[in-house]
């Protein structure tokens, strides 16, 4: 199978009928990580079944996502639920269908590191203003007493975050996974507080709905529903297997190295629950980001029109 950061892959399930009236071509789009992983099983294993072709696109960054909603280039769009959220307020025809990944944002250091008090005074590198994991952690910190409260200084990616760390192991950076894997591999042991644990803490909610995948309108349900029950089928293999799913990624081309995927799997949080299991976590999630920037997803909540429902 040719890789040049676009993995191409025929899947079929039974259908009915799908948006694309001349072919039988879906294209799907997700983005390298926590959420690509999420679908590796089905991506292993194509099961082909009569003419469904299902063309997978893993890229990196926002901007492709962004670009594939304002251009509907493709019928399934794994992304963050709070972009997904913003872009469909403003019409794109998207619905948000299922949570894949439940957080993976990590506060890492070499220095003394085992609760929020420890970063008192202290300057954090992060990457990513304004993305899931920043908004997590200042929604974590604006809610924690400090006396004197941390500052943060943000770098251009999770890569840079991760140099600095290499360049001095007593900062204290944020890290997602799979790079936060990475880092032990280069350092060791590290001294982590998980920034979901401390959600948990914060909101009573067992973690935050960080990415999810959103649909086609016009997509039909037979080919909707059929994609989310071999994505929730593949996701309880990840939970079961993941040293498995570690190798398929490796053979179907991952940039990643497998140690580093068997560390990270466990600890990306990929979990499958559909988008109106998610509606509580999710409206509870977004509404920090409403007393955090609002403006991050227009101001408001998604109303129901947002989610999707798998009946007729």
């Amino acid at each position: 199978m040719k890789k040049n950061g676009v993995l191409i892959l025929f899947l079929v399930f039974i259908v009915s009928a799908c948006r694309l009236d001349e072919d039988t071509d879906i294209k799907i789009i997700a983005p390298n990580g926590s959420p690509s992983l999420s679908q590796v099983y089905i991506e292993y294993y194509a099961p082909t079944i009569e003419n469904v072709n299902y063309e997978i696109d893993i890229i990196a960054g926002a901007e492709p996502l962004i670009a594939a909603f304002g251009s509907a280039s493709h019928d399934i769009i794994f992304a963050p639920t709070n972009l997904g959220a913003r872009l469909i307020d403003t019409g794109v025809p998207y619905v948000f269908a299922a949570t894949i990944n439940w957080g993976n944002s990590y506060l890492v250091s070499k220095s003394s590191l085992s609760n929020l008090s420890d970063l008192e005074g202290k300057e954090i590198v992060a990457f990513g203003q304004n993305a899931t994991p920043d908004i997590v952690l200042r929604s974590i910190l604006n809610n924690y007493d400090f006396d004197l409260a941390p500052i943060i200084r943000y770098v251009d990616s999770v890569q840079t975050a991760l140099a600095e760390l290499l360049e001095d192991n007593n900062r204290v950076v944020l890290l997602a996974e799979p790079i936060l894997s990475i880092a032990q591999v280069n350092l060791g042991e590290l001294n982590i507080i998980d920034l979901q644990e401390e959600w948990e803490v914060l909101t009573g909610m067992q973690s935050y709905p960080q990415a999810g995948v959103f649909v086609h309108k016009d997509l039909a349900k037979s080919v909707v529903n059929a994609y989310l029950e071999q994505l929730e089928i593949g996701i309880d293999y990840l939970q079961s297997n993941p040293n498995n799913i570690a190798q398929y990624a490796v053979s179907l081309g991952y940039p990643f190295p497998e140690p580093v995927l068997r560390s990270a799997i466990p600890r990306s949080n990929i979990r499958f629950l559909s988008a109106l299991e998610s509606k509580e976590s999710l409206e509870i999630y977004f509404q920090y980001i409403l007393d955090l920037q609002g403006n991050l997803i227009n101001n408001k909540l998604p109303d129901d029109s947002f989610y999707y429902t798998p009946e007729e």
